[in-house]
């Protein structure tokens, strides 16, 4: 009997994926029909009778069987079943991203499917980690024949939980307070607290003046500045000074010099990605995430929302490597250990999610000066400088000089051996030595000035500050952090000025209110409970059911500590909207 070829129908999770694979479909002469959404084809919600004004808010925490799948993208739906009812022969292989959102976006072109072919009708999974057509290859030839039902179950937790919560906590501070929309959400208000806490900090903190001497010591023709102890007076700290001018030396009491060692980059993971980068290109992680996602559907690099920074055992480093060697960065290995006869010898981190390998280039990017050339370039300088090359070294240097009892200090600093920095040189401290010293030498001193400081309070936290705490703590995930930075400015509870995060009033009284009913409301300890019993889904050591059912038990009991409060709520939150943030 003749074999009859498997014939497809390839839904990928965007339209820029699908052309990807298109192309390989056809380069590897596979019988393929493909296709995409958008993203999600539905959404969780509650029925309209649940509605705003409809029900008392308490009442949704028990009402989650009542919960259903929403159309929210009626032309992917329409199209879906178009083509599962128009190529019959065809079997679906589902190859949305690999993480536990692309699987339940593969969840629900599931349900379209079996809609139209009937429950248990088969299909496949395909699982990729870049659109390099070698990695195409080996997801396709390895696809397996059922979903990741712990992811699915992991992200449907996830939606449950959010919305339950969400749609709580939200009505109540919104119908108790002046009318406007005041969202809560288990991610978002910790997030917030981390910017109100850093603002109370700062005036909680009471500045003081303070007065320093400074001189200039001179040996071998350079000159080294050197501070003193902070001085309540200024007349104690002239009186010295006039003193040291007059005596016209300095002896050294104390030089240390102390190597230090910086080490190269881990592999990429998205949460460094983006915390850099904000820092690089002076732009919100969201837009960084989106662009490096624009590169990964386009071929330019892997999948970009990875927790793992440890490349696995079977990784082909030679490929990004030859990406790189056909680049405009080319001219960089020169800089590599071993060049021209490279081995891969990387630095390995400690986390893997099991799903993608760290973020790597897949092949080249033209270098117009873009945002994206510029976060291409990134991605590339730290595969290499993470696989081939070495750490850098150098020397701190600790001078003290002595008058009387008055202890000067200086100091110096140097890279003796630059290491990776010659190939990834964000960051990188400049060079400040100073000469080495000798103990028990007089040293001239060729200028004296008596100078005035303030103590200074924390500063306020920068977006990378932010995703680091978040991090830190346990809230969202590597996919899920770069939203709540921005979610925070767009809905008026905080202000982004130099780059820093300042909260409004409306922010700091939000929190105050939520805080004085019950801290577990606002500090991040009660949201990673919950990321813990995500954890715990993928894991298989909790069932979906189980976990959301003590998860919202939770969060039920402080959503009645809110309501026997109700009426502090409108005292706090009734703020005029001509009121300025501040």
């Amino acid at each position: 009997m003749p074999i009859i070829q498997e014939r497809y129908i390839v839904v990928a999770e965007k339209p820029s994926v699908a052309r990807e694979l298109k192309k390989f479909f056809r380069y590897n002469k596979i019988s393929a029909i493909t296709s995409s959404v958008r993203g999600h084809i539905y959404n969780l919600d509650f029925p309209s009778r649940y509605g705003w004004g409809r029900i008392a808010a308490e009442k949704l925490f028990d009402l989650v069987n009542e919960i259903e799948f929403k159309l929210v993208d009626r032309k992917s739906y329409i199209n879906l079943r178009k083509i599962f009812s128009t190529y019959k022969g065809y079997i679906l292989v589902i190859a949305t991203d690999n993480d536990s959102e692309g699987e339940l976006i593969g969840y629900e072109i599931l349900r379209i499917y079996e809609d139209i072919r009937g429950r248990g009708s088969r299909y496949y999974r395909m699982r990729f980690n870049s659109l390099d057509f070698k990695e195409l290859y080996r997801a396709w030839t390895n696809k397996t024949t059922a979903l990741n039902w712990r992811w699915v179950n992991k992200a449907l937790f996830r939606t449950y939980f959010d919305l339950v919560t969400g749609a709580a906590f939200t009505r109540i501070l919104t119908i108790s307070g002046d009318g406007r929309l005041i969202s809560w959400g288990s991610c978002q208000t910790p997030t917030l607290y981390f910017v109100v806490k850093r603002e109370r900090e700062r005036k909680a903190f009471k500045r003081r003046k303070y007065y320093y001497i400074s001189i200039k010591i001179e040996k071998d023709g350079r000159e080294v500045s050197l501070n003193s102890q902070h001085f309540s007076k200024k007349g104690e700290a002239e009186y010295i000074a006039s003193e040291i001018r007059e005596a016209g030396y300095i002896t050294i009491s104390k030089y240390v010099k102390e190597r230090f060692r910086e080490r190269r980059p881990l592999p990429t993971a998205t949460d460094y990605l983006l915390r850099d980068l904000t820092k690089i290109l002076k732009i919100d992680a969201m837009e960084i995430l989106s662009i490096a996602e624009e590169l990964y559907s386009r071929g330019y690099i892997s999948y970009p929302r990875t927790e793992t920074d440890k490349y696995p055992k079977t990784f082909d480093y030679r490929r990004p490597l030859k990406t790189v060697e056909e680049s405009d960065l080319n001219h960089l290995l020169i800089y590599t250990k071993g060049f021209p006869k490279l081995q891969p010898n990387p630095r390995q981190g400690r986390k893997d999610d099991k799903a993608h390998p760290p973020i790597y280039p897949v092949k080249p990017y033209p270098n117009d000066g873009s945002r994206q050339w510029r976060i291409w370039e990134y991605i590339a300088r730290r595969y290499i400088a993470n696989v081939y090359t070495d750490d850098a070294f150098g020397f701190k240097q600790v001078l003290e000089a002595i008058y009387g009892d008055i202890v000067f200090t200086g100091h110096g600093r140097y890279y003796a051996y630059e290491g990776f920095y010659k190939i990834f040189p964000y960051f990188r401290s400049k060079d400040n030595p100073i000469p080495d010293f000798k103990v028990g030498e007089k040293i001239r001193v060729v200028d004296v000035d008596v100078k005035t400081g303030w103590t200074e309070p924390p500063p306020r936290l920068t977006e990378a500050d932010l995703l680091k705490l978040m991090e830190d703590h346990g809230i969202g995930t590597d996919a899920t952090r770069a939203i709540y930075p921005r979610i925070l400015v767009k809905r008026r509870y905080a202000s982004k000025r130099g780059g820093r995060y300042i909260p409004s009033k409306l922010g700091m009284n939000f929190i105050e209110l939520l805080e004085n009913i019950d801290k577990r409301l606002v500090t991040p300890d009660t949201r990673k409970y919950v990321e813990d019993m995500m954890k715990m889904i993928e894991e298989g050591r909790m069932g979906m059911d189980d976990a959301l059912e003590k998860a919202l038990a939770i969060y039920k009991e402080l959503f009645k500590r809110l309501m026997k409060n109700e009426d502090e709520i409108s005292s706090y939150l009734l703020i005029k909207d001509r009121e300025k943030n501040g």
